[in-house]
């Protein structure tokens, strides 16, 4: 039997620790045809210093973390369904953190697909997936930012592992085994086990 992973939702790739998301033409550079690209309702956007990464890989208590010195948030475009959408990367320098927001074309660390400045932000990533015998095992990271405050934003992760069914092709031969990615969210359960923590601080230095 032949796997192939499923990336329909555009959420998948992997960088360092943290998972990304797939989007396409963005922000603060980026314009469409019509004069504008759909913008995020957010006050969030702009360039954060980070004073604070954190990880616990088994869970338990965190611990500091070797992180990049700043973080972006802006607006960007889901590449399935064209909303606008809140995605954050990791960047150095302010100049190199403005460039990312404007290509965005290289994939971002966050990608928050729900919520409000007041309610939270929440978003989804892949870690890593697999088979099983005819089972998917996926590590999801699920993602929720705050702004405790107005100058300040919060971001936890969550990475659970999930089975769930692969969708099975046999109309082919060999028979294709393909896993969804939004099967893998919709998998999780308050049971699903933690595989790791992660949390980032950060303080707001500049608007783009």
């Amino acid at each position: 039997m032949t796997y192939h992973p499923s990336y329909r939702t555009n959420q998948i790739f992997l960088t360092a620790c943290l998972a990304l998301a797939c989007v396409t033409g963005t922000a603060s550079g980026c314009g469409s045809s019509d004069g504008g690209a759909p913008q995020v309702d957010s006050d969030l956007l702009g360039i954060y210093e980070v004073d604070q990464f954190q990880s616990s890989p088994e869970c338990g208590e965190l611990m500091d973390a070797q992180g990049a010195p700043r973080l972006v948030l802006y607006s960007a475009l889901r590449a399935d369904t064209q909303e606008a959408i809140l995605v954050g990367e990791f960047c150095g320098s302010v100049d190199d953190c403005m460039a990312r927001a404007e290509q965005s074309d290289a994939g971002v660390n966050y990608s928050f697909f729900e919520g409000s400045d007041a309610q939270g932000w929440e978003g989804y990533g892949i870690a890593s997936q697999g088979m099983v015998g005819e089972q998917c095992q996926v590590e999801v990271q699920v993602h929720t930012l705050t702004a405790p405050n107005a100058q300040s934003i919060r971001i936890d992760t969550r990475q659970v592992e999930t089975t769930y069914a692969a969708t099975i092709d046999d109309t082919v031969m060999p028979p294709v085994a393909t896993c969804q990615v939004r099967d893998a969210i919709e998998s999780i359960t308050d049971d699903s086990p933690c595989t790791e923590l992660f949390l980032v601080g950060a303080t707001f230095e500049t608007g783009l």
